[in-house]
């Protein structure tokens, strides 16, 4: 009888990890994309676009490229700088470099 149970965990053990076999070819999720243009297509309608004004030719540089117009000036920002340094006492709680 032993024998007979071991067979079929056997059986069972074998059923249970073929389930968790995967699958041994490589199918792209693209595979059955099929484009209606071509590339150069591509290409001539942004150049279309960009000499329409209608599309705006960025390089991505990993910086934000468009910057905020301040209100003051530089001389201004650096005054508030000194001005806030002067105020500043070591070991204030309040300080953004506190401990």
């Amino acid at each position: 009888m032993t024998v007979k149970h071991m067979i079929a965990a056997a059986a069972l053990l074998a059923a249970a990890a073929s389930s968790y076999a995967d699958q041994t070819e490589f199918v792209a999720p693209d595979a059955g994309f099929r484009p209606s243009m071509t590339r150069a297509e591509v290409r001539q309608q942004m150049a279309q676009a960009y000499a329409k004004h209608q599309m705006v030719m960025q390089q991505h540089t990993g910086q934000d490229p468009v910057y905020a117009k301040g209100e003051r000036t530089r001389q201004e920002v650096r005054m508030e700088a000194r001005e806030a340094a002067r105020q500043r006492h070591p070991g204030d709680v309040k300080d953004i470099y506190f401990g």
